[in-house]
């Protein structure tokens, strides 16, 4: 049992575990499948992990012709007023 709990917490898509190639692929084939017009890649900020990523991200999208918004946020209500400008602005350029 402990094995299948093990291999459930270590067999996920998170940008902690690198390279994780899987993750850039799931990220791809979701796109496709979903038809997303655009993807919003939000991370938390001060999380290395994701801050790095988003390079690699940014990177194949534009490869595969993907919309990209890299947005960064501590979550709070301070700048939610830009995040909505700036997701509403990203809406529109690819609606």
């Amino acid at each position: 049992m402990v094995d299948f709990i093990a291999s459930r917490y270590l067999d996920i898509n998170c940008a902690c575990f690198t390279p994780n190639t899987g993750r850039m692929e799931k990220l791809v084939d979701l796109a496709r499948q979903y038809r997303a017009d655009g993807i919003i890649y939000c991370s938390l900020t001060f999380c290395d992990p994701y801050a790095v990523e988003a390079h690699r991200v940014e990177k194949l999208l534009k490869e595969k012709g993907i919309p990209l918004l890299r947005i960064e946020t501590d979550y709070s209500q301070g700048d939610a007023g830009q995040l909505k400008t700036r997701i509403q602005a990203f809406l529109e350029m690819i609606g």
